[in-house]
C-alpha cells in the first residue's frame, strides 16, 4: 500500500495510480510533507504472512542507496533508505541484530562447524574479547571480520559445514539431548534452504519472538530475517534490499557485510502507547517518515463522545492509510473539508468499511467511525513528532536542516516514551 513505482496502489474509483493522483493533487500530502519529501508519499505499508523464512538482509542508508541505485538500478530500484517497523498480528519470530559478545563466544565454543567456517584467526579474535566489550571498536572489528568470513565462505565449505552440523544435531536429538533455540532453528532453516549459509548466520543474530500487538523497528544497515508469523510492516518509501542468505534471489554478501553497523544487543520493542481517543494505540519509531496507529473499537463506544459503537480519528498534518483487518464501520468526514481538498475530485466524504478495506485519509481530515462494532484496523501515518516540529518551525528551510532536527526530536520522544 503506497505510491512506490514498483507497485503503486490504485484508486478504486478510477483505476488511476495513487502516485499520479498525489503528483496532480499534492494537497493530499500536506504542505509539511511536500516541503520535506516532495510530492510523494514518504512511507510504504505492507501486510506479511511469513510461512517460510525471509532472507538474511539489511536495508541501505541514503548514501549507500544512492550509490547502489546508480551502479545497479535493476537490483536497487530507488535511491532512498529503508528503515522499517514490524508489528505482530500473530505470534511472530525474527532474527534481528547481532548477539552480545558473550553469546557469540558461547556459540563459537558450542558449534565447532561455525568456528571452522569463520576460521581460527577470526574466531580467536572474537573469543579473546571481554564479554561486555560489544560497544568498542575492537569488538566491532572482530565481529565484522568473523561475520564477513562466514558470509563470504565458499559454497563448498558452507555445504560441508552445514551437513556436518545437521548430522551432529540430529544425533544429539536422537540421544535425548535438548537443542538450544538457535540449534533447533538451524535445523528448521536447513529444511527450508538446504546447505545455505543463512543456517549459520542465525548463530550470529538475536532470535526475537513477539506476541500480537508488539513491534520492533530496524534502522538502516542492521541485519535481520523474518522467520514466521503475520505482521503489518511500515517503512520509508523504498524497495531496496541487500540479501546475503536464505534466498534464491541475488546475494550481495560483500556489500551487506561492508555496510552493517555491527551494533550488538536485542532490538527495542514497542508495546504501544495510548494516543488520542480510547481505542487508539500509537507505535512511533525514531524515523521521520512513518508511525503506526492501532484501532480497536467495541460496542461500548469510545472517543470524542461519538456514541455507542463509534469512535473518531483525529485530524493529522500528513496523509494516512487505513487498513481494516476485522469488523466493519461507516466512515464519514467530520465537518467541512479543508479548502484545499475541495478541489480534489476523488475525495469521498463517506463510505462503508469492512475487512480488507484500504482508505487514504487526507491531511486535516477528522474521520468518524460509526457502528464500528468489532472494528480493528491499522493506520500508517507520517511521524507525528516530525509533523509537530515542522509546525513549530514553519519558516525553517525545507530539506536536510529540518530533517536532522526532526530525527533528533523523534528519537528523543521515543526514548522518553520508553
Amino acid at each position: 500500500m503506497g505510491a512506490h513505482p514498483t507497485c503503486p496502489s490504485k484508486l478504486q474509483s478510477t483505476g488511476a495510480s495513487l502516485a499520479s493522483c498525489l503528483e496532480r493533487c499534492p494537497q493530499l500530502l500536506g504542505d509539511k510533507v511536500v516541503r520535506r519529501f516532495g510530492a510523494q508519499l514518504p512511507f510504504l505499508f505492507k501486510v506479511l504472512s511469513v510461512n517460510k523464512a525471509l532472507s538474511i538482509q539489511s536495508h541501505p542508508d541514503k548514501q549507500l542507496a544512492e550509490r547502489l541505485h546508480a551502479e545497479h538500478p535493476k537490483l536497487y530500484a530507488d535511491p532512498n533508505h529503508k528503515p522499517e517497523m514490524a508489528l505482530a498480528l500473530s505470534d511472530f519470530e525474527a532474527l534481528c541484530g547481532f548477539a552480545s559478545t558473550q553469546e557469540l563466544q558461547d556459540r563459537l565454543r558450542g558449534v565447532p562447524e561455525l568456528a571452522s567456517l569463520v576460521g581460527p584467526q577470526a574466531a580467536g579474535a572474537l573469543l579473546a574479547l571481554e564479554p561486555g566489550s560489544g560497544a568498542g571498536e575492537e569488538a566491532k572489528q572482530a565481529l565484522r571480520t568473523a561475520f564477513t568470513r562466514l558470509m563470504t565462505a565458499s559454497p563448498e565449505a558452507v555445504t560441508g559445514a552445514v551437513r556436518s552440523l545437521v548430522e551432529r544435531l540430529k544425533r544429539e536429538q536422537d540421544s535425548g539431548t535438548a537443542l538450544s533455540p538457535h540449534e533447533a532453528l538451524a535445523l528448521r532453516l536447513n529444511t527450508q534452504f538446504p546447505d545455505d549459509v543463512g543456517v549459520f548466520s542465525a548463530f550470529f543474530l538475536n532470535l526475537v519472538t513477539l506476541p500480537p500487538g508488539h513491534a520492533i523497528y530496524l534502522p538502516a544497515n542492521e541485519p535481520h530475517a523474518y522467520l514466521a508469523g503475520e505482521l503489518v510492516e511500515c517503512m520509508a518509501a523504498s524497495d531496496n534490499v541487500i540479501r546475503a542468505g536464505l534466498t534464491p534471489k541475488f546475494k550481495h554478501a560483500e556489500v551487506l557485510c561492508d555496510s552493517l553497523t555491527y551494533r550488538q544487543g536485542p532490538p527495542d520493542v514497542l508495546t504501544g502507547t495510548p494516543a488520542g481517543p480510547p481505542g487508539l494505540t500509537l507505535y512511533r519509531p525514531p524515523f521521520e517518515e512513518f508511525e503506526i496507529h492501532r484501532i480497536q473499537a467495541d460496542s461500548s463506544g469510545s472517543g470524542s463522545g461519538s456514541g455507542a459503537g463509534s469512535m473518531t480519528l483525529p485530524a493529522s498534518g500528513g496523509p494516512r492509510i487505513l487498513l481494516v483487518t476485522a469488523g466493519e464501520a461507516e466512515a464519514g468526514v467530520v465537518g467541512p473539508l479543508p479548502e484545499a481538498l475541495e478541489l480534489v475530485p476523488e475525495i469521498e466524504r463517506s463510505g462503508a468499511l469492512r475487512r480488507g478495506s484500504i482508505v487514504l485519509i487526507a491531511p486535516g481530515v477528522e474521520v468518524a467511525l460509526r457502528r464500528a462494532e468489532g472494528l480493528e484496523g491499522w493506520v500508517a501515518a507520517v511521524n507525528g513528532a516530525f509533523l509537530a516540529l515542522a509546525e513549530a518551525l514553519p519558516e525553517a528551510p525545507a530539506g536536510e536542516a529540518v530533517a536532522a532536527e526532526a530525527e533528533v526530536e523523534v528519537a528523543a520522544e521515543v526514548e522518553a516514551a520508553r
